[in-house]
């Protein structure tokens, strides 16, 4: 699958915006922001461009705003744009380095009806930049990663947009209980979901203002949340009607209280996602949770007392109704927890079974060889590097359904695996192949039959070189994320050509050692493949020309 005509259409428009006549007469309101999103992604808002930029596609129609990944966006394009009488409805500013306080409060003249407001990962933006910010209509918020906001400034952002209905503070390490009571008395029951995670100073004093005075919260990411205790969270599991649940990393919660959270989640039964990475946990706990009869997703990764008993009452009590299960790296694990997995487990669509030592995986093979295995839409066994091969080409041959499978640091992957996934999982978006022995006949198979994919990970495959790169460029244009650290073999300009031909923005991480000095690529016009040419032999082309020059 390639570009639609209408994404290359918009791609042709976008590098050729300075010399169209008349362009925004004929452009739609829809394609005009899907035009300044590209132009943001591919790094086209120049200082020639941008006067174009501002004349055909800013204009009081805009209804979405989406400025992403561009070192070009500034203060002095915020400015402009807020002088265009457009009054947006949904907004992104998201790392754009250089935004400056200035910049945002130039834009929040133009906020007075914006519903959905993101400004992430803006790393000069402070507590000054946001206090002007109103919005009655606000119904989502989204600060992650603005680390230089404090407690000031998101109180004020907050009483300013006092219907906000979610809420994410990821990662504004600055924030204490102040602004969290803020919230919740603020807010009250209009509050829905609140991410807060690694808020590292908030309390007790926090979860016990949120069950006080928001009723109908039904997601709460409290993840690295270090200072949080067990009667906190008590309280707001049993005040509030959860739905998703995550409690990582909160190190201060015990074996005792964890139970008691459990109990009260049970006793609530709304609860359908918990996620608890690296906690303590004793078996009552495994018991009252898997009892829980709402609960369909349970992350209970890094969990080094989970035995296979326990994977076996959790398989018994709750199999019925599971839908995504991930115990990776819980180390205890043996194949005997795969039997009871696949003994009990009857509606999965998602399992993590990752490094894994003990696990060789016969038994899974049940549930890759019945009806079970179309439901499968996410498998990850990076690391279980005991697994059988034959259990990976059962899995890839009967789940042809998949979407994401992570295979990384699997030696037995090749690219027999390669193909096999490239001839049955055309739906497969996210893919991890990272220090596996695959060539570039096995990924450039699964760039022309999974044109889906957004993610690809080949880390530490030392033998690719770019022609699995040109591959990927021509038949995946939805990818984004690209990991090529340790590919010494591919070059810089195979990767940038890739970049260029995607729809989007591409993240990638390409750490190698120096590539040869003089490196040129060229198009082979026979094979249509890129190759090398700064090393072919110069005599041929001598020849060619003198005889050129012969009378």
């Amino acid at each position: 699958m390639g570009k639609t005509l209408r994404d290359c259409c918009l791609a042709c428009i976008a590098r050729n915006i300075s010399t169209i006549s008349r362009l925004g007469t004929f452009l739609s309101v829809r394609d005009k922001e899907i035009l300044l999103e590209r132009l943001c992604w591919h790094g086209l808002l120049t200082t020639q461009s941008i006067p174009y930029v501002t004349y055909h596609l800013f204009s009081d129609t805009l209804q979405r705003v989406n400025l992403s990944y561009c070192n070009q966006v500034d203060d002095k394009l915020l400015e402009v744009l807020s002088q265009s009488g457009c009054r947006p409805k949904h907004v992104t500013v998201h790392h754009c380095p250089n935004v400056t306080n200035r910049g945002i409060i130039s834009l929040s003249k133009i906020l007075w009806d914006v519903e959905g407001l993101k400004l992430r990962r803006l790393e000069q933006i402070t507590s000054e930049g946001i206090q002007s910010i109103a919005s009655k209509s606000l119904k989502y918020l989204n600060l992650r990663r603005c680390h230089g906001i404090t407690d000031a400034g998101l109180i004020a952002i907050i009483r300013n947009c006092p219907n906000i209905e979610k809420l994410n503070v990821n990662r504004l390490h600055k924030l204490t209980d102040a602004s969290i009571v803020c919230i919740a008395e603020t807010l009250g029951s209009r509050l829905v979901e609140l991410d807060a995670r690694e808020l590292t100073f908030i309390t007790s004093k926090s979860t016990m203002a949120i069950g006080d005075n928001c009723p109908n919260l039904t997601r709460a990411v409290f993840e690295s949340c270090v200072k949080l205790e067990g009667d906190g969270l008590i309280h707001i599991t049993t005040h509030c009607p959860l739905v998703y649940l995550d409690l990582s990393l909160c190190y201060k919660v015990g074996k005792e209280d964890m139970t008691n959270v459990v109990a009260a989640i049970k006793a609530r039964s709304s609860l359908q996602r918990f996620v608890c990475i690296g906690m303590t946990v004793s078996s009552v706990c495994i018991e009252v949770l898997s009892s829980t009869p709402s609960l369909t997703h349970l992350c209970l990764c890094g969990i080094q007392e989970l035995s296979d008993g326990m994977i076996d009452m959790i398989s018994r009590l709750a199999g019925s109704h599971l839908v995504e299960l991930d115990v990776s790296n819980c180390l205890q694990l043996t194949d005997n927890a795969c039997s009871s997995i696949a003994n009990h487990c009857q509606n999965l669509e998602a399992l993590g079974l990752m490094h894994l030592g003990e696990v060789r995986g016969t038994e899974l093979s049940r549930l890759f060889l019945d009806k079970r295995a179309k439901n499968f839409k996410s498998i990850s066994l990076s690391g279980t590097t005991n697994l059988l091969i034959s259990v990976i080409r059962t899995l890839v041959e009967n789940c042809s359904n998949l979407e994401v499978l992570n295979l990384a640091g699997l030696k037995t992957v090749t690219d027999e695996i390669a193909i096999s996934v490239a001839t049955h999982c055309h739906n497969l978006k996210q893919v991890c192949f990272r220090n596996s022995k695959l060539t570039d006949l096995g990924v450039c198979q699964i760039a022309i039959h999974c044109p889906k994919l957004v993610m690809i990970a080949l880390a530490g495959i030392h033998d690719l070189t770019d022609k699995c790169i040109i591959a990927l460029a021509e038949n995946c244009p939805c990818l984004n994320e690209l990991y090529l650290s340790g590919c010494a073999k591919i070059t810089k300009q195979a990767v940038t050509y890739l970049m260029d031909c995607a729809i989007g923005w591409v993240y990638v991480n390409h750490s190698t050692p120096n590539a040869p000095f003089g490196l040129l690529m060229a198009k082979d016009l026979d094979k249509g493949e890129y190759t090398r040419v700064d090393d072919l032999p110069l005599e041929p082309l001598v020849r060619r020309t003198n005889a050129m020059q012969s009378p």
